[in-house]
């Protein structure tokens, strides 16, 4: 499975998986663990789905041009969706999505992945609903949409390390013991973390913890 395909795979299953720990009752949540049970999420292929894609990037108001591959011409490879081999996950509902988590906040922490996966599932969710009145506000670092008829704001953090990082007069300074960011992640019903690409990047990043210093 290629880097591309893994992160749509973990994204699907991340959607697959709010639907089933928001079950509307204990019995439907009963039901659906048994029917996941003994089955490997990790053992599948991608299948051609014509019924794909859920939204097209360039008809949703929430995409940035480079999450549309900058206008690619070409649709197929949109058309794909991941299989398991021992069950099928359950087809997303955007609609059904909004009722189980009413009233509930849910936010993106990372970096530009955490900001795709924040604008396809609110795309999945608004072709769904596209009558449904939004609130949407796009800042830096902290954006939102809020589906006002539910009460569900997906919110998105942008941050590449989760800890400060500080322009200082020799380099960028990592201090890993402060998180001054996280303020803003307080209160949320659901926080779902990216981080590990930045960690391998080698740019002369100073890291300091309790007063030592130590050069990447």
């Amino acid at each position: 499975m290629g880097f591309n395909s893994q992160i749509l795979f973990y994204f699907f299953f991340f959607i697959a998986s709010l639907d089933f720990i928001q079950e509307t009752n204990a019995s439907e949540y009963n039901e659906s663990r048994l029917l996941m049970k003994g089955c490997n999420l990790f053992q599948g292929k991608w299948v051609f789905d014509p019924s794909y894609p859920f939204y097209l990037p360039s008809k949703c108001p929430f995409v940035d041009p480079e999450f549309d591959c900058h206008g690619r011409p070409d649709k197929q490879y949109l058309k794909y969706a991941w299989k398991p081999d021992a069950c099928s996950l359950p087809r997303f509902n955007g609609a059904s999505f909004l009722g189980k988590w009413r009233g509930k906040k849910i936010m993106f922490v990372g970096d530009s992945l955490s900001l795709n996966m924040w604008e396809s599932l609110v795309c999945m969710i608004h072709a769904s609903v596209p009558n449904s009145k939004t609130t949407y506000v796009r800042r830096d670092p902290l954006s939102f949409v809020n589906f006002e008829q539910y009460g569900v704001t997906l919110y998105v953090y942008r941050t590449p390390y989760f800890v400060d990082i500080v322009r200082e007069k020799v380099s960028a300074v990592l201090h890993l013991n402060s998180i001054n960011g996280g303020k803003a992640w307080k209160g949320m019903d659901v926080l779902i973390f990216n981080s590990w690409h930045w960690w391998t990047h080698k740019d002369g990043i100073i890291l300091e913890m309790d007063q030592h210093y130590t050069r990447t």
